[in-house]
């Protein structure tokens, strides 16, 4: 009796143990979960104030433009709608950061209808917030409907796009927006 007793005993510990290894893995398992969930919640914050910083240290191309007259707004001449023309230095486009931000490795494309691929991506190393630069662009060789795209970096690195159409030199619609970059 004895023996069976000394198994019975052995079985039972045996029993014990698994179920306490079983408990074991439960608890780490919730732990590990519960970990994980803040390592997300960390890396959310982590987001959040990153896109802080980035909001007030973001650009914003645009073309330099001042009031048109009155009675052409409001005639609608050229069928152009807008109250914004673009301006010029000399005879030349001129771009400006509206932002908060340095605009870095600033690309831009000017595009006809008539002509959609007409001219090559040009090229400005950076943009000072506030600053305006001429371009190469002359307004009189975009008479028409025309658009302007500037694509652009911050300095914390993130992307940027403007899209501009124009009408006999009115903005009739502005576009700005992150390029997002997909992990």
């Amino acid at each position: 009796m004895t023996s069976d007793y000394i198994q019975s005993a052995m079985l039972f510990v045996q029993v014990l143990a698994l179920l306490g290894l079983t408990w074991y893995a439960i608890e780490t398992s919730k732990i590990r979960k519960a970990a994980q969930k803040q390592v997300q919640s960390s890396l959310d914050l982590i987001r959040a104030a990153t896109d802080q910083v980035e909001g007030t240290s973001k650009p914003c191309l645009t073309l330099w433009g001042g009031l048109r007259e009155g009675t052409d707004v409001i005639l609608e001449m050229h069928g152009a709608a807008g109250n914004i023309v673009a301006r010029g230095d000399g005879n030349s486009y001129v771009v400006q950061n509206i932002g908060n931000g340095v605009a870095i490795n600033v690309r831009y494309h000017f595009t006809r209808e008539n002509f959609p691929e007409d001219r090559p991506m040009r090229y400005v190393p950076n943009i000072l917030a506030s600053q305006k630069v001429s371009l190469v662009e002359t307004l009189g060789g975009y008479n028409g409907e025309h658009e302007v795209m500037f694509e652009y970096e911050s300095i914390g690195g993130r992307r940027y796009t403007t899209s501009i159409h124009l009408n006999h030199h009115v903005m009739t619609t502005f576009e700005f927006r992150e390029i997002r970059v997909r992990a």
